[in-house]
C-alpha cells in the first residue's frame, strides 16, 4: 500500500505556494490568473499547527537558501496585500469544514486569492530556517516525489553524515538543469508554466505492494487482457508507458532502492537457509523419536499445519516404520500430505505413480519447498529423460511422478540399482489396479508386488484411493501384499453437502432455472458435469448467452486452453465450468459451492468423488443430479463398448503365437490401428489381453515399450552404398527395407532382431546420423512390443478364460451403472421422506444407500427394481433380417451386429460410415445382450440360408 508521502497532498511542507482544493488529474490545468492589485485578498485564522514528528536525532541539513528571484516575489506579494488592505474578512466556516481544510505549518500567514471559476488560492511565506527539522526527513523520498515543483535555482548542502543522501542530492543537482513539468495543482511563482503533466500517465496505486505486469501475449498493441494467477496485464504499449513514468520517477534515490532491494533478496536467502536447518532438524527429531509432538512440530515448519486430519498420522507413522499400507480417504482429505511428510523423513527416493500426466503436474507443484521433486513423462525427449535419472542417482531429487506405463521401460528399472535406495512407492488412485473398480486401467494391472520389489528393491508400499469397495480393497491388497491390519478407512460421507436429485424431461431449461434460483443462485464457484464432450460445449455456450459466465473443458481441447480454464475458475473469474469427468483431479479450490451432475454418473464412485470436489472448506455445499431416462440408456448401452468376442480372441491369440514367431527373445510388435481395425477390438482391450499374457497365471510373453515401427528414411550427403560401407545399421536397413515414393521403408523391431540389438538402439544410432545431416526420417505406426516367452498348450482353453474374464469385468461395468441409477431413482419414487428428505433433497436416502454399496451389504432398494432395460421388441427380429439382407458382403458377428443396433461406434464399424444407416441406434432402449442373442439367432440363420441355396 502506498504510504502516505506517496500522494499528491497539497499540505506538504515542501510546497510553499500550494492551490487548494486540487482540481482532478483528467482535467487540463488552467493558466493562474495574474499576480497583480486587481486580485481580491482576504485573510483567515491560522490554522492549528501540525505536531512535529519525533525524532531522537537532528537533522544536520541547512535550511534552503532561496534565490534573489523568489525574494522579489515576496515583495510584490507584500505590495499587492499592502494595496488590498480594504477587503473585508470572510465568512466564518464551521468546524467539519475547518477540519477538512489543509493545516499548514506553524508560523505561516496565508493570502487567498480569487480567480474568475471561483477556485481559492493560498500563497505562503517560505519557512523559516527553525523548520528545517522536519523539511529534512524522508528527503530523498520528498525529492523523488516533489521535485517538479521546486525552483530550478534552489540550492542545497549536502549532508556529509550520511552518504546515501548525500550522493542522491548530488544527482538531483544534475537533474535539475533539466527542463522540468509542473504538478497542475502547484504553481510556480514567476515562472514559465509548462505543459500540464498527465496525470493519466502515472500507474494506479494498488494495495498489493510493488510488482512487475510483463507483457507475454505477443499481441503487440491490442488492448487483449489476460488473467494469470489473479492479476491483469495489459498491451505492450501500456507497458512502456509504465516504464517510462516509473524510470522518470526514480531517476533520484535508485541507489538507496537498489540497496534496500539487495538487502531483501539477503533476508529471503537466510530465511529459507533457516528454514531448511529447522527442517533438518525436525526430521532428526521424528527419526530419533517417532512421537505425535515431533511429527506435528515437522507439519508445521513444512507444510504451516498444525493438525493432522484423520487418519494421516496412523498412515505416516506406518510408513515411516516400513509397513506397507492402504489408505482410504475422502476427496480431499490430504492423502497427498501422507506421502510428502514420509519422503522427508525417510532416506532415498519416494516414487509415486499417478494415472494422469495434468494430476502429476499440479502433485509436483503442491510439494513443500524443501522437498525436491521431478516427473517423467512421453512428452519428455530421452536426454530429458537421462538428465533427470542422473540427478535422482546423486541424490538432487526425493520424489519422484512417474506413469505406470513407465515400467515397461528397461533403462528406467535399470535406474534403481543397488546404489539407489527405494525407500517408498505410492501408488496414487490405487483402484485403478482392481478389474472390479469403477476405473480399471491395464497398465495398472502390471504393479504386482513382485515387480515392485524384485525390480525397484522397494522396502515399503503405499496404496491411496478415495473410492473402493471392500471387494475392490480386497483385490488391491493382495496384489501388493498389503496385510489386512494397515488397512486405515475414513468415511466416505461428507456430512456439509447436501445431496438433491430431480427427473428432469427438459434439462437445459431446469439447469439455468437452477442456476438462477436459491442456493446454486447466490453461488459463485459450480462444476456442472457432462458425460460428452459436445454436451460441454453447447451447455457453456448457452449459459454465456443467458449471461452466466461458464466454460468448458474436456480432453479434447488443447492442453494449454484447459490449464487456462482451470486457473479462471481458481481465480473466481468465471463462476461455472461444464466438464467431463477429466476435470477435478488434483484441482486445488476448497470454496467449490455447488456440483451439479447434468448427466447420470457411471458409478456410485464417481458420484462420490465429483460430490466430494465441493465443501472442502467445511461449509454448507449443494450437489444436484438430473435424472433422464433417456440418457441413462445411452450410457448404459455404451458401457458395452469394450466388449469382445471370443472368435475376435482366437484370431488375436492366433496372430500373436504364430507359427513364425519364434521363441529366442526377438522383438515382436502388433501395430495399433491396423489390428483394431482387423479383429475389430477396441486399443484398450488389446492392451488388456496383453498384459493378461504377462500376469497371468503363466508368463507367456514379455511387454516392451510402445513405439512408432515403421520407418520412412531418405539419404542426403552421401549415397546409400557408400554409407553402407561404414556404417552396419545402413547396411541391414537397406537389405531389410522397401524403396516407395523415394522413401527406404523399413521395420524398426525386423533391423533390432538382425543386429541382436534394442529398439532404441536403433532410434538412437538413427538421430545421430539425421544431426550429422546424412539422412532424414519419419515415424508412424505406433505399435505393441514384446517379447514371446513360451506358448500355450491349449490355445482355445486360453482363448474361452480370457473372454470370460473379459465379460465379468464388462458385465461388473454395467452392474455400476444400473446400480447408481436404482439409488436415485429410489429417492425419487419410494422414498418416505423421513429424516430431512424433502421432494428433491435426498441427503439421508443417498447417503445410506451409499454406505450400503461401499460396505458390501445387501441393499434396501430390492430385486424387484427393474430398469435394465425392454427385454424384447416386435420388430426386432424383423428388423435384423432386413439388415442382413442388404449388407450381405459384410462380414458381421453377433456383436457387432448388436452394436450397429444400438449405434456403439467400433474400429471395423466407426460412427462416421455407419451413422446413416437408417437402422443405426434404433434399438438402444433395448436391453444389449437380448439383441446380441437375437443377432446370434438371425446370423445363424442368414448363413443356413446362403449355404441351402448355393
Amino acid at each position: 500500500m502506498a504510504s502516505d508521502s506517496d500522494s499528491d497532498s497539497d499540505s506538504d511542507s515542501g510546497s510553499y505556494v500550494s492551490a487548494t482544493p486540487p482540481r482532478p488529474s483528467h482535467h487540463p490545468s488552467p493558466t493562474p490568473p495574474p499576480l497583480n492589485s486587481s486580485v481580491r485578498v482576504s485573510s483567515r485564522p491560522k490554522p492549528k499547527p501540525r505536531p512535529k514528528p519525533e525524532s531522537t536525532k537532528k537533522s544536520t541539513r541547512n535550511a534552503p537558501h532561496h534565490s534573489e528571484q523568489t525574494k522579489r516575489s515576496k515583495e510584490k506579494l507584500r505590495s499587492s496585500k499592502a494595496q488590498n488592505s480594504t477587503v473585508s474578512n470572510p465568512k466564518p466556516e464551521s468546524e467539519s469544514e475547518a477540519q477538512s481544510k489543509p493545516k499548514s505549518d506553524p508560523g505561516s500567514e496565508g493570502l487567498f486569492l480569487s480567480d474568475p471559476d471561483n477556485i481559492s488560492i493560498r500563497i505562503c511565506k517560505p519557512e523559516s530556517s527553525n523548520s528545517s527539522s522536519n523539511f529534512s526527513s524522508s528527503f530523498a523520498r520528498l525529492v523523488k516525489l516533489r521535485r517538479p515543483s521546486f525552483d530550478p535555482d534552489l540550492e542545497f548542502k549536502a549532508d556529509t553524515t550520511v552518504p546515501i543522501e548525500a550522493q542522491i542530492s548530488a544527482q538531483n543537482q544534475v537533474n535539475s538543469k533539466q527542463t522540468k513539468r509542473f504538478h497542475p495543482n502547484l504553481i510556480q511563482v514567476e515562472a514559465p508554466i509548462s505543459k500540464p503533466f498527465d496525470q493519466s500517465k502515472r500507474p494506479k496505486l494498488h494495495d498489493q505492494g510493488n510488482f512487475v505486469r510483463l507483457n507475454i501475449n505477443g499481441y503487440g498493441r491490442s488492448r487483449k487482457p489476460c488473467f494469470r494467477n489473479g492479476s491483469r496485464k495489459y498491451s505492450a504499449s501500456r507497458g512502456f508507458r509504465r516504464r517510462k513514468w516509473n524510470s522518470k520517477k526514480s531517476n533520484n534515490g535508485d541507489q538507496e532502492d537498489d540497496l534496500l532491494g539487495l538487502d531483501g533478496i539477503v533476508d529471503k536467502q537466510q530465511g529459507k537457509s533457516r528454514l531448511v536447518k529447522e527442517v533438518e532438524e525436525a526430521v532428526g527429531a521424528v527419526r530419533e523419536d517417532l512421537s505425535e509432538e515431533n511429527l506435528r512440530n515437522l507439519l508445521k515448519l513444512s507444510h504451516g499445519f498444525d493438525l493432522f486430519r484423520e487418519g494421516q498420522l496412523q498412515a505416516i507413522k506406518n510408513v515411516i516404520m516400513g509397513e506397507s499400507t492402504m489408505l482410504v480417504l475422502p476427496t480431499g482429505g490430504g492423502k497427498s500430505l501422507c506421502y510428502q511428510l514420509s519422503a522427508l523423513i525417510l532416506p532415498g527416493v519416494t516414487l509415486v505413480v499417478s494415472p494422469l500426466l495434468a494430476l502429476m503436474v499440479d502433485q509436483l507443484k503442491k510439494l513443500p519447498a524443501v522437498l525436491p521433486g521431478a516427473l517423467l513423462s512421453s512428452n519428455q525427449t530421452n536426454e530429458e529423460s537421462l538428465e533427470i535419472l542422473e540427478r535422482l542417482r546423486s541424490g538432487e531429487i526425493k520424489v519422484l511422478f512417474v506413469s505406470p506405463e513407465r515400467f515397461l521401460n528397461s533403462e528406467f528399472l535399470s535406474a534403481f540399482d543397488d546404489d539407489l535406495t527405494t525407500s517408498l512407492v505410492v501408488i496414487d488412485e490405487a483402484h485403478c489396479i482392481s478389474e472390479w473398480s469403477h476405473n480399471f486401467r491395464p497398465s495398472y494391472l502390471r504393479l504386482r508386488a513382485s515387480l515392485l520389489r524384485n525390480k525397484l528393491n522397494v522396502k515399503c508400499i503405499l496404496a491411496m484411493t478415495a473410492t473402493a469397495t471392500s471387494e475392490t480393497l480386497e483385490n488391491i491388497m493382495k496384489s501388493l501384499e498389503i496385510s489386512p491390519n494397515n488397512l486405515i478407512q475414513t468415511s466416505l460421507i461428507r456430512e456439509n453437502l447436501q445431496l438433491s436429485v430431480s427427473s428432469s424431461e427438459n434439462r437445459l431449461k431446469d439447469l439455468l432455472v437452477l442456476l438462477k434460483t436459491y442456493p446454486f443462485g447466490d453461488m459463485k464457484s459450480i462444476i456442472v458435469y457432462c458425460k460428452f464432450q459436445a454436451e460441454t460445449d453447447m451447455i457453456s455456450k448457452l449459459l454465456c448467452d443467458n449471461y452466466v459466465k461458464a466454460k468448458s473443458y474436456h480432453s479434447g481441447l488443447p492442453a494449454k486452453e484447459r490449464s487456462h480454464v482451470q486457473e479462471l475458475f481458481c481465480a473466481n473469474r468465471i463462476r461455472v465450468v461444464v466438464a467431463t469427468v477429466a476435470f477435478g483431479m488434483g484441482l486445488d479450490k476448497s470454496d467449490v459451492q455447488g456440483v451439479i451432475h447434468y448427466s447420470l454418473p457411471e458409478s456410485l464412485e464417481e458420484y462420490i468423488q465429483e460430490t466430494g470436489r465441493a465443501g472442502r472448506d467445511g461449509r454448507l455445499s449443494h450437489c444436484h443430479l438430473f435424472v433422464d431416462t433417456t440418457t441413462y440408456y445411452k450410457i448404459r448401452s455404451l458401457s458395452y463398448s469394450d466388449g469382445v468376442d471370443e472368435y475376435a480372441i482366437s484370431k488375436l491369440l492366433g496372430q500373436i503365437f504364430s507359427s513364425d514367431i519364434n521363441l529366442t527373445g526377438e522383438i515382436h510388435s502388433l501395430v495399433k490401428e491396423a489390428t483394431a481395425r482387423k479383429l475389430d477390438i477396441k486399443e484398450e482391450a488389446l492392451f488388456t489381453v496383453l498384459t493378461m499374457l504377462e500376469i497371468g497365471d503363466e508368463q507367456y510373453l514379455q511387454l516392451l515399450p510402445q513405439l512408432n515401427v515403421t520407418c520412412l528414411l531418405s539419404f542426403h550427403k552421401t549415397s546409400p552404398d557408400l554409407l553402407a560401407d561404414k556404417d552396419i545399421l545402413i547396411r541391414s536397413i537397406l537389405n531389410l527395407s522397401e524403396k516407395k515414393g523415394g522413401f527406404y521403408v523399413f521395420d524398426i523391431p525386423t533391423v533390432a532382431n538382425t543386429l541382436h540389438i534394442q529398439a532404441n538402439e536403433v532410434l538412437d544410432q538413427l538421430k545421430n546420423l539425421k544431426i550429422s545431416d546424412e539422412i532424414t526420417y519419419e515415424l508412424k505406426d505406433q505399435a505393441y512390443c514384446f517379447k514371446l516367452l513360451k506358448r500355450p498348450d491349449d490355445l482355445f482353453a486360453l482363448s474361452a478364460r480370457l473372454t470370460k474374464w473379459l465379460s465379468q469385468v464388462e458385465v461388473c461395468k454395467v452392474q455400476k451403472l444400473d446400480t447408481m441409477y436404482k439409488i436415485v431413482n429410489f429417492a425419487l419414487r419410494e422414498c418416505k421422506q423421513e429424516c430431512g428428505c424433502s421432494a428433491s433433497l435426498h441427503t439421508y436416502c443417498i447417503q445410506k444407500h451409499i454406505t450400503e454399496y461401499f460396505s458390501n451389504k445387501q441393499m434396501t432398494i430390492g430385486d424387484d427394481f427393474n430398469i435394465a432395460g425392454k427385454q424384447h421388441s416386435p420388430f426386432l427380429h424383423a428388423d435384423l433380417k432386413s439388415f442382413l439382407k442388404s449388407n450381405a458382403s459384410v462380414k458381421l458377428t453377433p456383436r457387432a451386429l448388436a452394436r450397429i443396433m444400438h449405434g456403439i461406434p467400433s474400429p471395423t464399424f466407426p460412427s462416421s460410415t455407419w451413422a446413416r444407416n437408417y437402422f443405426w441406434g434404433r434399438y438402444v432402449e433395448t436391453d444389449f445382450q437380448v439383441v446380441m442373442e437375437a443377432a446370434r439367432i438371425e446370423l445363424m440363420n442368414f448363413i443356413k440360408k446362403g449355404t441351402e441355396e448355393n
